[in-house]
């Protein structure tokens, strides 16, 4: 066994749960900037089951800007379990499991609304520092009060204009074309 080359393989491996884990944590306590510092400058974000909306290639600080504006306005708590990581040198890919748990007193029905499924994503090393390049949100139920989510509100309709404009969707749809 080459032990230089396994231990290579583990820190790599825990420096990319560390990333899956600042994503939730960050998100958990509004730190945007740890929030944001997970992502390459451009970022492949799958959310269509959960936002309706088609698959993307956006800035990261304007993925980051949406992730704000909606989430603030509710209490969160993410729990991930089950990490797989595979390693391909510079490259990786990574699933790893989570309960997302979102609270907000409301009097229009139950104040908390609940996800239980998994991210799929893919990492890059740039300079020494994994980060993720691609992000897919994905369930397999939910339940409570998806109204704790105000869809309406001005400045995230506005923020949703920028993060799903066509030309994000051409982009995203072209990357996966040239990945064919």
């Amino acid at each position: 066994m080459d032990y230089e080359r396994e231990m290579r393989r583990l820190l790599d491996e825990e420096a990319i749960k560390r990333v899956m884990l600042r994503f939730g944590r960050s998100l958990d306590l509004g730190d945007w900037p740890g929030y944001r510092s997970c992502f390459t400058d451009k970022l492949l974000v799958d959310f269509q089951r959960l936002t309706g909306q088609p698959k993307v290639l956006v800035d990261a600080d304007e993925w980051t800007r949406f992730a704000d504006l909606i989430l603030s306005p509710v209490r969160r708590h993410h729990v991930y379990t089950n990490f797989t990581v595979l390693l391909d040198g510079d490259r990786a890919t990574g699933n790893w499991y989570m309960t997302a748990r979102h609270w907000k007193a409301t009097d229009l029905g139950s104040s908390t609304y609940n996800q239980f499924g998994w991210y799929d994503s893919s990492f890059i090393r740039l300079d020494g520092e994994w980060k993720m390049d691609y992000i897919k949100h994905d369930f397999q139920w939910v339940d409570g009060n998806n109204a704790l989510f105000d869809m309406g509100e001005e400045q995230l309709v506005a923020q949703m204009g920028r993060v799903f404009t066509p030309e994000n969707i051409a982009a995203a749809q072209a990357l996966a074309q040239g990945a064919a």
